[in-house]
């Protein structure tokens, strides 16, 4: 395979991905996507993953946010589905020409009922049987990959668990799929379903978002006008099990508003994930085992499978606990990251540490030894070294 690279450092390639193929019968082409996986010692993690379209323009930053960020949302996949005939394949029916649609354009549209065929029996199959994929999984697009995601909320609620949809061109074929939803809503099953929406600033001067639905003079503004009616859609559903939430980026246009929008969506679809440590430190009486296994019983419930406590979070608490001279509770986190993460360096070597502070040195040392046989760093070397020096 193929790797993503993002620059050069030294004439070594920084490696954040790979580009993987799948031949598709239904599209009868290649098509080529780009899969980020995280690197985290425990290789039989299973992890969400993020189908993004426009990947050549919105990988990059995805995998940034789900780096930076993980732990308040979790580790995740991210897939980049790259163009070929994106006119064709991001546009959900076939129309004629008019003002908003050019003769080229409006020839080849209409392949997205096939697009989200390619995706839903051709390429989901080939990520979960390749990649660590987990069964949750998050469909974003930006524009008219934005009017792919609505489409594919409408029509094919089951395909995905959340929706991601930026600045969606919902104005298409005279505001069809709005139309569509305005129907499908009120009597639709959406338990445990996510949506967010993001609309940027594409107003003219003068205007605000109360004026601007009611100007039919300006083509410019028809995308606003129609993200908005698409919104009303979403407020006026009733009772249907969604969730779904909605930002309006006043200092975005169309074209800067998907970075901001991806990290706020995640934040959103996840806001149940991220455990607040401040509580415990606020707290320390605080029963945190029971709160523990309470938070991560109502994520699972959310993911829809087990998912057992971050090491990043659980390292936190033992060292929180050393901190407060609680050894026992200490020693029970960092055992805890040994059982779960059995693979992983940084385990033993914060139970090493534990060990140190306790005065068992024997214990320290093969902790250390066992950290380093699994990962090499400096800083655990260089505890080993002094501690053998005593």
């Amino acid at each position: 395979m193929a790797v993503v690279q993002v620059c050069y450092a030294q004439g070594a390639a920084i490696v954040i991905g790979k580009v993987d193929t799948v031949y598709s019968n239904i599209l009868k082409e290649k098509r080529a996507v780009w899969v980020y996986v995280p690197e985290i010692a425990d290789k039989s993690q299973r992890f969400p993953v993020l189908y993004i379209l426009d990947g050549e323009e919105h990988f990059h930053s995805a995998v940034a946010i789900a780096r930076q960020f993980s732990g308040v949302v979790p580790y995740m996949m991210i897939v980049g589905i790259t163009n070929t005939v994106r006119e064709r394949d991001l546009t959900p029916t076939h129309v004629q020409p008019d003002e908003l649609v050019n003769e080229g354009d409006a020839r080849i549209s209409g392949g997205g009922e096939n697009f989200l065929r390619f995706m839903q029996q051709e390429l989901i199959p080939h990520i979960n049987a390749t990649y660590p994929a987990a069964s949750y999984k998050i469909f974003s697009g930006h524009s008219l990959g934005g009017l792919t995601v609505v489409n594919a909320f409408v029509h094919h609620t089951e395909m995905f668990d959340a929706y991601i949809a930026i600045d969606p061109s919902v104005w298409w074929e005279k505001q069809k799929l709005i139309k569509q939803a305005q129907a499908m809503l009120p009597s639709a099953q959406l338990n445990n379903k996510v949506l967010f929406l993001a609309i940027a600033n594409n107003l003219y001067a003068g205007m605000d978002t109360l004026s601007v639905q009611n100007d039919t003079l300006n083509k410019g503004t028809v995308l606003t006008r129609s993200v908005i009616k698409f919104l009303h859609a979403l407020g006026n559903g009733g009772s249907n099990g969604l969730r779904w939430g909605a930002k309006y980026y006043s200092g975005e246009r169309h074209g800067t508003v998907e970075l901001l929008a991806e990290y706020d969506a995640l934040h959103f679809v996840f806001d149940y994930y991220h455990f607040n440590t401040r509580d415990f430190d606020n707290n320390p009486n605080l029963n945190i085992d029971s709160v523990i296994v309470a938070h991560f019983k109502t994520v699972s419930k959310n993911l829809g499978y087990k998912v057992i406590p971050g090491e990043d979070l659980i390292n936190q608490l033992g060292y929180t606990c050393m901190g407060l001279n609680k050894m026992d509770k200490a020693y029970s986190f960092f055992k805890m990251n040994i059982d779960n993460y059995p693979k992983s360096g940084n385990a033993f070597d914060s139970i090493g540490d534990y060990y140190e502070a306790v005065g068992n040195k024997e214990q320290a040392i093969e902790s250390y030894k066992t950290s380093l046989r699994l990962t090499e760093t400096a800083d655990t070397r260089r505890k080993l070294n002094e501690l053998i020096k005593k």
